[in-house]
């Protein structure tokens, strides 16, 4: 329940913020004219915050796109002013140009992996961007006008102009990534593809309006703020989740070990014999055994919550509860596990060469085996009355759980 109500506010918060961006901007018309230069300056510190706090936790992808935006702002509030005085620069081409450019950055940006902003690849995204405003500066000469228009003209037998300002060009973009996030979210969920797929669809709808330098200035600000939102989320999330598995990791239980309550029990849970079934199956066999425990332990009955505490050992937190209450939650638990079966797949799991190799290969594929768990409990008392304490206990009934022949829960 916990991780179905983390992953609708995950989804939902940047497109409520998106709601807010339509309401505030239509309350923007009585304001006075230095209220509005403050607010189409609005956006700028908010990039650059979300460019340092990307720049710190190493979210390239936000850093470089936060850029493209920020450039692209520029741009629609200076270089009109510009052409007026020059005659150089027509607003609708601008917008032509800014309505392919920021779908295709997001688009290509989503098959990018994170890596270093001043890594090679990161020289690479920025060496992408100056391109691109090269070549948008280039197709912006007059004699390059004729060019420029092919690219607004209608791809489709009929026009979409009494519907939108945006080209099909564009439009063609905007879907094609617009597929490309839903598709990696169904896939692997990450609030930064939400974020990405938010920011898209507020441009979208920014640029599908009639051109509002107020409405331009209030959807950039907000797509501003749902990128640092999306570097915030994700950092927390690998600071306090186990990447492996999935679930909370041991700073996210020491962090909620300190939130515990008067009444509490800890249970601490091990794999059996999951070194020899390491070295028997090898190590990406192993990584699949413990997401699999993780999936069961994800489940835990009794107002528990899972960890991973290291390695195959795990942590079950049951505030306001004592062991004889936690107990057959526990056992529920333990026989789950037992009951489940593990169908090895059919390639090899070792790095090794030869023997070894053949040994761990496709001559156990569809084997299936069964993995067992040992649990010990333990809960506040006059002995133990803190949560180092109760967890020590925990891990020595533990020990005496794995003394009693394993597959069992100890106290």
């Amino acid at each position: 329940m916990r991780k179905i109500l983390k992953t609708a506010s995950m989804i939902t918060l940047p497109f409520a913020l998106l709601v807010l961006a339509y309401l505030g901007a239509d309350r923007t018309q009585g304001l006075t004219e230095p209220q509005l230069d403050l607010l189409s300056m609005a956006p700028y510190p908010i990039f650059l915050i979300g460019g340092v706090l990307a720049w710190k936790f190493n979210r390239s992808r936000e850093f470089f796109l936060l850029l493209v935006f920020a450039l692209t702002l520029a741009s629609l509030q200076y270089l009109p002013q510009a052409g007026a005085v020059t005659g150089k620069i027509p607003l609708n081409d601008l917008l032509l140009l800014i309505s392919m450019v920021l779908p295709a950055n997001i688009l290509i940006f989503s098959f990018f992996k994170e890596r270093g902003i001043l890594s090679m690849w990161g020289m690479t995204r920025i060496g992408v961007i100056a391109a691109q405003a090269a070549g948008a500066v280039w197709l912006m000469k007059p004699e390059q006008q004729t060019l420029l228009h092919q690219w607004g003209k209608d791809l489709l037998p009929f026009s979409l102009e009494r519907y939108t300002s945006l080209s099909q060009a564009a439009l063609f973009l905007v879907l094609l990534a617009a597929i490309r996030l839903v598709y990696k979210q169904i896939s692997r969920p990450s609030s930064q593809d939400v974020s990405f797929l938010a920011v898209l669809l507020g441009m979208g709808f920014v640029l599908h309006q009639t051109f509002d330098p107020l409405l331009v200035a209030v959807f950039w600000a907000v797509s501003g703020i749902i990128l640092i939102i999306s570097i915030i989320q994700d950092s927390y999330s690998m600071a306090f989740s186990d990447e492996l598995t999935g679930l909370p990791s041991r700073r996210a239980l020491k962090q909620d070990m300190l939130k515990l309550g008067m009444n509490y029990a800890i249970a601490m849970l091990d794999i059996d014999f999951f070194k020899k079934f390491n070295d028997k199956y090898g190590h990406d066999t192993g990584d699949d055994v413990l997401k699999l425990v993780a999936s069961i332990l994800r489940e835990v009955t009794g107002g528990g919550k899972a960890f991973r505490y290291g390695g195959e050992e795990f942590t079950i937190l049951f505030p306001g509860k004592s062991t004889s209450e936690v107990m057959p939650h526990l056992e529920q638990l333990r026989e789950k596990v037992a009951g489940r079966g593990f169908t090895l797949r059919g390639k090899g799991r070792r790095k090794g060469k030869g023997k070894n190799r053949s040994k761990s290969g496709s001559t156990r594929a569809g084997k299936t085996i069964h993995i067992t768990v040992s649990i010990g409990i333990a809960q506040k008392n006059e002995k133990n009355k803190t949560p180092d304490a109760v967890m020590k206990a925990a891990d020595t009934a533990l020990y005496r759980a794995k003394k009693k022949g394993r597959n069992c829960v100890s106290k």
